[in-house]
């Protein structure tokens, strides 16, 4: 799985398709068989994932989120206690993907690449 990250409109999705996926096989749903799913930080909104939702999202070859913990602090909890639920979701995912992309500007930051 291939772990794409950065912030709003810095990339992600031109990345994706730069790596031959078109836009059809994008989703923001886990339960779907699109083999990208874009929008993990929303999905992360209604809760911690559960070890079977780890391994569906492992399953995907693409997985892209966009940075929620830079920046301002915000001052209301559930906020604070979702960017920290995305941070610790894409720590795990990034520990077994086989790429992790970091965006910035348009430009791929390749992170962490196993061959």
């Amino acid at each position: 799985m291939i772990l794409v990250t950065g912030g709003i409109a810095s990339g992600k999705r031109t990345y994706v398709r730069s790596l031959g996926y078109a836009e059809s096989q994008m989703s923001s749903h886990v339960a779907s068989e699109a083999p990208v799913l874009v929008g993990l930080e929303e999905l992360l909104r209604e809760g911690e994932p559960t070890e079977a939702d780890l391994r569906a999202l492992m399953s995907k070859d693409v997985v892209v989120c966009c940075e929620v913990g830079q920046g301002v602090v915000p001052m209301e909890g559930q906020e604070r206690v979702w960017r920290e639920r995305v941070g610790r979701t894409c720590t795990a995912l990034a520990q077994d993907a086989t790429r992790v992309v970091r965006m910035v500007c348009g430009i791929p930051v390749v992170i962490k690449e196993e061959r």
